[in-house]
């Protein structure tokens, strides 16, 4: 796992922006428990029927809502971007995922100030990328 402590909104929009370039992944958002919102970042929210693996856990066992995923593009990153107040009141996390796959790949959980990479592979071109990534949690994490 690759851990990137990143507080800026922005910087994580880059984050998910330069992981996805080129690849064919889908992004989505993920609800918090007590968000009722039935639109995010213009993705109509759906009931976690797709098997995704959901970013949070929670202990009672509940599976958040997230939105429908959508092939993550500029054009859609740049939704969730301008969404920013929406998201900071309604969203858990944004997670990248390949396609057919349940596993999320990248995900950034905004309220935390942290992305997390699944591909450890993926360290040193996000260094040289800028991002302040490390393969060990940080101490409060």
């Amino acid at each position: 796992m690759i851990y990137v402590e990143e507080k800026d909104f922005n910087r994580q929009i880059e984050l998910l922006s330069y992981i996805s370039s080129g690849k064919d992944l889908n992004v989505c958002a993920w609800l918090y428990p007590e968000s009722d919102a039935l639109k995010l970042a213009g993705s109509d929210v759906i009931e976690n029927n797709i098997s995704l693996i959901p970013v949070t856990t929670y202990e009672n066992g509940f599976i958040p809502k997230c939105t429908a995923p959508v092939k993550a593009s500029i054009d859609s990153i740049n939704l969730f971007s301008a969404a920013f107040n929406e998201l900071k009141k309604h969203c858990d996390s944004l997670a990248l995922y390949k396609n057919n796959e349940s596993s999320w790949l990248v995900a950034t959980i905004g309220h935390e100030g942290m992305c997390l990479v699944q591909d450890d592979s993926l360290l040193s071109n996000l260094i040289q990328a800028g991002f302040s990534a490390k393969a060990e949690a940080p101490e409060w994490w």
